[in-house]
């Protein structure tokens, strides 16, 4: 996965390899980089379980918006940036 902008600021990483289990969300994805790298991430990219209004995710090149974020099933290989909207 990639991070831009302030999430790579907050993670101080540009791409990580995330290794999870199977049946994992989105959700679940961003829960395990919040214990990882703290809840400010977490509260960038949610909004209770939705993807934030003002947060860019993409997953496998397509930009996905206001979504139930636990709807969302990972797969091995995706490949996935995340991003708060005001990203430069």
């Amino acid at each position: 996965m990639e991070f831009i902008g302030l999430l790579r600021e907050i993670t101080g990483e540009r791409q990580l390899t995330l290794d999870m289990e199977d049946g994992a969300t989105l959700r679940d994805v961003i829960g395990r980089l919040a214990i990882k790298f703290g809840k400010d991430l977490q509260t960038r990219i949610l909004e209770g379980s939705q993807i934030a209004e003002d947060a860019l995710v993409i997953l496998n090149g397509k930009s996905i918006r206001t979504t139930d974020a636990g709807s969302i099933m990972m797969k091995n290989g995706d490949s996935l940036a995340l991003a708060p909207e005001s990203a430069p």
